[in-house]
């Protein structure tokens, strides 16, 4: 069976660089605290995304069915969506322009520049479905090759790891990082593209390649948190600043993996996230757009913010936080939808878990406002 799919290209969106954000500031600030939250979110995420690509295996995705059906509430549904895919593009980029100033060591305003080279990947890939799927699963696992050589040089505490996977703490001033953790992790664009993707495929290959491409990816996604509770706890780390960090406490090996796992899951999430832009885009405007036009738009937005919060002195972390916490708020609407629309491809307990993990991300937004 062919596990390589439209949930090889999804599965990116759980190591994009909005992940590294949130995981960096969680385990830096909180140590083991929160990693519970990031394994119930893969589990989730996992869920949430067989969901999705339910919805697309009868032709349509879930914007075709905004339209179709819910065409009276299009002037509230488009703005957040097409605020999803800023937010997505915004935490992308800022990955790549951090990866390629660590690589190269180039100032940010020329890493800015080089940076761009995602639109050319999408230019090369974008028409070449099978080709784009092995691309994005050639990055995948040198990401997660570079983060077991870094578990392995950095050794964490099983015991912490383990306590902290099982036990619930949501320590103060936690609730944003933790809620930053679930948006990062069940990426509503990751949703409303592989209900896209799915046309057409048997529902048995659709589940294998789910958990198969997804359960490892939220494998490093853990994996990202653990490292960074090990080696960077109580160290108030930028994700620009963390290979400095590494290199002096367990080798220049672990500086220099982190920075290309950086850059290989940057350029991979932005080559996706477009995928998801191209829709949003056309939902929105009722045009048609192709990917270097998705790309060049959101990028043409975001790139003055961007540099402007850098050299503001703006935390890369916390402006990816931040870009993660803004994709969480837009997660209840298309988990709702997701629902919705697989609801009679499932039994009992399958709409039970659908219930109940839409409700807990919703909880998790409305503690967040309260909370801070």
């Amino acid at each position: 069976m062919r596990l390589v799919g439209p949930a090889t290209v999804v599965s990116v969106a759980y190591i994009d660089p909005g992940n590294w954000g949130s995981n960096i500031a969680a385990g830096s600030h909180f140590g083991f605290s929160l990693l519970w939250v990031v394994w119930l979110s893969g589990f989730l995420a996992v869920y949430f995304q067989y969901l999705a690509g339910l919805v697309g295996l009868s032709g349509a995705g879930l914007l075709d069915l905004f339209e179709a059906r819910l065409k009276r509430f299009k002037p509230l549904l488009a703005p957040p969506l097409v605020a999803m895919v800023l937010a997505t593009d915004m935490a992308e980029y800022m990955g790549l322009i951090i990866a390629v100033h660590l690589l190269t060591g180039a100032p940010l305003d020329v890493a800015a520049v080089f940076a761009l080279v995602d639109v050319v990947l999408l230019a090369s890939l974008s028409d070449r479905r099978a080709l784009f799927a092995r691309v994005i699963g050639g990055f995948v696992a040198v990401v997660a090759l570079s983060f077991l050589v870094e578990l392995w040089l950095v050794k964490p505490p099983l015991g912490e790891v383990a306590l902290g996977s099982v036990v619930p703490r949501l320590p103060e001033g936690a609730a944003v990082v933790a809620v930053a953790i679930m948006g990062a992790t069940i990426m509503p664009h990751a949703l409303l593209l592989h209900s896209h993707l799915t046309h057409g495929m048997d529902r048995r290959v659709h589940m294998w390649q789910t958990l198969a491409n997804l359960l490892g990816a939220s494998a490093i996604n853990v994996s990202m948190q653990i490292m960074a509770a090990t080696a960077l706890f109580g160290r108030a780390v930028d994700l620009g600043e963390a290979p400095a960090v590494l290199e002096p406490l367990f080798g220049g090996l672990a500086a220099f993996l982190f920075s290309v796992a950086l850059f290989a899951a940057s350029l991979s999430a932005s080559a996706v996230s477009v995928e998801a832009g191209v829709l949003v885009f056309r939902y929105a405007t009722g045009r048609r757009f192709s990917a270097a036009a998705a790309r060049l738009t959101a990028r043409l937005v975001n790139i003055a913010p961007a540099l402007a919060a850098l050299h503001l002195g703006a935390s890369p972390v916390e402006v990816l936080v931040y870009t993660q916490y803004v994709l969480s708020l837009v997660l209840p609407v298309v988990m709702a939808a997701a629902v919705r629309w697989s609801w009679r491809m499932l039994g009992a307990a399958g709409r039970a878990a659908a219930l109940a993990g839409t409700v807990f991300v919703t909880a998790m937004d409305l503690y967040s406002f309260v909370a801070g």
